[in-house]
C-alpha cells in the first residue's frame, strides 16, 4: 500500500498543481501559441524549440552584403502532356525558377548560375535576366534538387542557394511566357 501511495504522489501532487494554476498555465499556452504563430522562436528548457519562421525577405541597406536573407529560390512546375512522346512516353513536367526577393537586392544581383541534377544534358545553366527574374525554364520528369550561384554587383562572396523541385500537375504560373 505505502508503494502504491509513493507512486502516485508526484502525479497527484501534478495535478493539484496543474488544478490550482490553470488560468495561469492557459495563458502561457495562449502567449507561446501567439509567439509561435507570430514567427518568433520560443525555447522550453534547453531542447524543445517552437517555432521560428523565416518570415520575410529583409530588405537590405546600402553596404549591406546580399546573402540568403535577401534572396531565395522559387519554382512552379506542371503537366505538360504535349511533350511527353518527345521523351519516351516518360510524363514531363514544365518547370520554372525564379530569383525572388525585395526590388533593392535584386536589382544588385548581376547573375545566376543554375546547377540541374547531373542527368541533364547540360547541367549548368545560365539564368535570364533582370527582367525576367533571373528566371530559368526546363522540362522535368522526376523530383531533384537545383542549387544557384547568385553573383552581386560589388560583392566578393556569392551567395548559394537551393530548391527542392517537386513536380505537381497544376499550379500557379509565375509571370514569364512558357513553352
Amino acid at each position: 500500500m505505502v508503494e502504491l501511495l509513493a507512486k502516485l504522489a508526484w502525479p497527484a501532487l501534478i495535478l493539484v498543481l496543474f488544478v490550482a494554476y490553470r488560468k495561469q498555465i492557459r495563458r502561457v499556452g495562449e502567449a507561446v501559441i501567439k509567439r509561435v504563430e507570430r514567427g518568433d522562436e520560443v525555447t522550453i528548457a534547453t531542447w524543445i524549440t517552437l517555432g521560428k519562421s523565416t518570415g520575410q525577405l529583409k530588405d537590405p541597406s546600402t553596404g549591406d552584403l546580399i546573402t540568403d536573407d535577401h534572396v531565395a529560390l522559387i519554382h512552379r512546375s506542371w503537366r505538360v502532356p504535349h511533350r511527353d512522346k518527345d521523351f519516351g512516353g516518360q510524363p514531363m513536367h514544365q518547370i520554372h525558377i525564379v530569383l525572388f526577393g525585395q526590388k533593392a537586392a535584386l536589382d544588385r544581383v548581376e547573375y545566376v548560375v543554375y546547377h540541374l541534377d547531373p542527368s541533364y544534358p547540360n547541367p549548368v545553366r545560365p539564368g535570364g535576366s533582370r527582367e525576367t527574374s533571373f528566371e530559368l525554364k526546363e522540362l522535368a520528369n522526376g523530383y531533384s534538387l537545383v542549387r544557384a550561384e547568385v553573383k552581386v554587383r560589388g560583392q566578393n562572396e556569392m551567395v548559394y542557394l537551393s530548391r527542392f523541385i517537386d513536380l505537381t500537375d497544376e499550379s500557379p504560373r509565375l509571370k514569364g511566357t512558357y513553352c
